[in-house]
């Protein structure tokens, strides 16, 4: 098939040797060189630098500038998308503008912190925040956005993306001093996030590795500090992937500036040896049970009723039951969430049905749906625990969306310094998320409105360049509505 294509085009262009007609000779230009590669011709930038070794200059091929045919110069794709969206007379203006507005103190702290990779970060970041986007899409939206203008000339190819993380890779000085701008406040909820972004399939070690297609499979065990007194992110780690203990906390905590700290773990977290590392560092900590653990007390659900518990709490308009005991010494808990224990239950007998499972083992687990139990040293309320637990699981959902994306961007991972990079984007992103979770929070619409569905509603708000000017597109009736309810106004 190669040959019969080969044919094809020499049929058009007579073959001519090494010799190059002069038809292709006028696209040649000073610093570029035609190349004769088969039966066509293609146009790259050239230019001669100074080689002390060989005592001479020597040329440097640069970059491919397109194929030369009869019928003109035929751009990359890659440049041709980008000339295309030049064009562009249409632009989202209200997401762009708003973020700029209600973020503004995280973008100049961004911008003072990274004078020479600001733009980009911020780019990059946003874009995670609006669309979720992988590194190759980011160049596309930027182009449509008013982003473009707001941070003009901003290189936002994946290659160029790639070269940002692993400049940040090697700068976590500067990293550190960026974060702990945002290490506010005197109450912190540490999550470990490991297991959000551990691997199984691909990986080749228990660090960062390659598989067999030369794709990068990172295992990264990251720290998270949420600010509770300011409900957003505060600080981040990377611990290397080959270690598996808790000492990597402590120093994060060392780190970030902070003594103390809350840390809210999963189930593979408690032991007796990483408690009693935890208070011998004065980390606070809040840890889940597997639930046939020895330490939890099951005999409430026993008593007719729930006559048996403490008391009871709304958490998001669900009844959750609690009842506390001492156990080795230490606060347990235990709490019954009516609504999970039914949706359990159903699940449960779905499998008996399926004949996986028989009607033996769900009276012998009957006890232990819709319940979670932990193990704290807080003197927190059952219900400030609850919601403290509930944090880390919002957080570790919106994590998730990261591990799809890094999934997406693996094959421009290619070294472990450029995860850093990764992980501070991804952060920024998550700065913005909060800030407004937090608007809506204040303006008590939370209930209505998420974050990604603000930035939906605003986004449909458009500037269109009309004489040589750009002007507002009309306003939908639900985003005004939006607008003036977390104080937004448009200005061109």
């Amino acid at each position: 098939m190669q040959f019969d294509k080969c044919f094809f085009i020499c049929y058009h262009i007579p073959y001519l040797g090494n010799m190059i007609p002069d038809w292709v000779k006028n696209f040649k230009k000073k610093g570029t060189e035609i190349k004769k590669i088969g039966c066509n011709f293609y146009l790259y930038e050239v230019k001669s630098v100074w080689d002390s070794r060989l005592g001479r200059a020597r040329k440097v091929t640069g970059k491919y500038l397109g194929v030369i045919t009869p019928q003109g110069l035929i751009k990359p794709k890659h440049q041709r998308l980008e000339d295309s969206i030049k064009d562009i007379t249409v632009k989202e203006f209200g997401a762009s503008f708003t973020l700029s507005t209600l973020c503004s103190d995280i973008v100049e702290t961004v911008k003072r912190h990274f004078p020479y990779e600001g733009k980009e970060l911020l780019v990059f970041s946003a874009m995670r925040f609006f669309h979720s986007s992988p590194m190759k899409n980011v160049k596309f939206y930027y182009l449509d956005s008013h982003f473009s203008d707001l941070l003009p000339d901003a290189s936002c190819s994946p290659k160029r993306l790639s070269e940002l993380l692993s400049s940040i890779g090697r700068k976590r000085g500067k990293v550190v001093e960026f974060l702990r701008n945002f290490v506010i406040g005197s109450r912190h909820l540490v999550i470990d996030l490991t297991h959000v972004f551990s691997f199984s399939e691909n990986v080749v070690s228990a660090t960062m590795g390659y598989n067999s297609e030369r794709e990068y499979i990172p295992q990264i065990n990251l720290i998270l500090i949420f600010s509770l007194d300011r409900k957003e992110p505060s600080f981040f780690r990377i611990v290397p992937g080959s270690i598996r203990d808790v000492s990597g906390i402590s120093l994060t905590l060392k780190e970030a500036g902070i003594k103390g700290g809350i840390l809210v773990g999963d189930k593979g977290v408690y032991s007796e040896k990483n408690v009693n590392f935890f208070e011998r560092e004065g980390i606070n900590y809040i840890l889940p049970l597997k639930r046939k653990h020895s330490l939890i007390d099951y005999s409430p659900l026993k008593v007719g009723g729930r006559k048996g518990f403490d008391g009871y709490f709304l958490f998001e308009k669900r009844v959750i039951w609690h009842y506390e005991r001492e156990a080795g010494g230490r606060r347990v808990i235990l709490f019954l969430d009516e609504r999970l224990k039914v949706e359990e239950e159903k699940d449960f007998i779905l499998h008996i049905e399926d004949g996986e499972l028989d009607i033996e083992d769900f009276w012998k687990r009957e006890g232990m749906f819709g319940t979670i139990a932990v193990i704290t040293d807080t003197r927190y309320s059952a219900e400030e625990v609850y919601g403290l637990l509930k944090s880390r699981v919002e957080i570790e959902v919106l994590f998730d969306t990261y591990k799809n994306l890094l999934h997406a961007d693996r094959p421009y991972l290619r070294e472990d310094r450029q995860l850093e990079g990764w992980m501070l984007v991804n952060f920024i992103a998550l700065l913005f998320y909060y800030r407004f979770y937090r608007i809506l929070l204040e303006k008590g619409i939370l209930k209505r409105y998420t974050p990604k569905d603000l930035i939906l509603h605003l986004s449909r708000v458009k500037k269109l360049k009309v004489g040589g000017g750009w002007v507002l597109s009309e306003i939908p009736k639900k985003t005004r509505k939006i607008m003036e309810k977390i104080g937004i106004e448009f200005k061109l």
